[in-house]
């Protein structure tokens, strides 16, 4: 599928082509967005703009030269968007700035491209008048939801943190949020991370008017702010994990002193029991009469005496 945008008499208008497009020539187009688009709506606007649309390969590399790259007449960036999905999920979008017009690649749909053209849609031609400032303001939009994904991320853990704190034994479940939690963090500072590097070579670009510049460096003072208070939920994270598994570290020692007590309690008694279960001819105590009862008292009280020394040294 193929989005446009583009300007009719001093209006900003908006197609949509489910199948084919029809590209005009007269007519002056700042955004051309292209969704799952099938390889011959790819090579239509190739042919129409004269331009080489970035590959799916080229999107996901990791090389810096393949996430950013410039010429003497367009800008070429590839950049991770975050879904908020089940399990979230980092989908690759590639981007092309060439003259007034942006070309956009991507294979999925998603809540920022959604917000932009409603943002569109409302504004017009008010403050939409290049394809860079689509650009920019794409960027603005995603990093708003970053922002809002974070301070989801924040509650949830803040409800993790009261739940450590009332908790009397570990949870495996808390365990296991905590880890997802951590996780999407991770996600969730790649992406902003990704952003910065590619305002940041924004910003050193001569296709970047005044304008768009001054919106770019307040959304890296966003992106650096961001990028604290993700660090800082990581760190938060790291705290509450490490204080459930110091509550599990406590209840397994807990566990670990009560069999300890209980076998040397015992030691005693068994010595006993075995002193007396040795089948030798000659045993002085084996002709008392009472020697029964009084090897009883003795794995009794060689048994009460321990536990009262354990509990004098207070180490019950």
């Amino acid at each position: 599928m193929i989005r446009v945008f583009y300007t009719h008499e001093n209006e900003l208008v908006w197609e949509k082509y489910p199948e084919k497009a029809v590209l005009d020539p007269n007519r002056n187009y700042l955004w051309i967005d292209l969704i799952h688009a099938s390889q011959e709506e790819k090579d239509l606007v190739c042919e129409f703009f004269h331009v080489k649309l970035p590959t799916y390969k080229e999107a996901v590399e990791i090389e810096s030269s393949s996430r950013y790259s410039e010429d003497s007449e367009s800008i070429k960036a590839n950049s991770g968007f975050l879904k908020d999905e089940d399990p979230p999920k980092i989908h690759q979008v590639s981007f092309l700035l060439k003259g007034n017009t942006l070309f956009t690649v991507r294979n999925v749909e998603l809540q920022s491209f959604a917000e932009v053209v409603k943002k569109i849609n409302v504004a017009r031609q008010d403050f939409i008048r290049s394809g860079s400032q689509i650009w920019v303001l794409l960027l603005e939009t995603r990093i708003d939801l970053d922002a809002d994904y974070i301070e989801s991320l924040t509650r949830i853990t803040n409800v993790i943190s009261r739940k450590v704190q009332s908790l009397s034994d570990p949870e495996e479940k808390t365990l296991r949020k905590i880890a997802e939690i951590q996780e999407n963090t991770i996600l969730i500072r790649e992406s902003i991370t990704d952003k910065q590097r590619l305002i940041s070579a924004l910003l050193r670009s001569p296709f970047i008017d005044i304008e768009t510049g001054n919106r770019l460096r307040v959304i890296m003072k966003d992106v650096m702010s961001l990028l604290q208070h993700t660090q800082f939920s990581f760190e938060r994270l790291e705290y509450l994990q490490d204080t459930l598994m110091g509550l599990v570290n406590i209840e397994q020692n807990k566990i670990i002193k009560i069999f300890t007590v209980v076998s040397v309690v015992f030691m005693p008694p068994t010595l006993i029991a075995s002193i007396y279960g040795m089948n030798f001819r000659v045993m002085p105590e084996l002709s008392f009469s009472f020697g029964y009862p009084i090897a009883i008292v003795l794995m009794i009280s060689s048994s009460v005496l321990t536990l009262l020394y354990f509990k004098r040294k207070k180490w019950l």
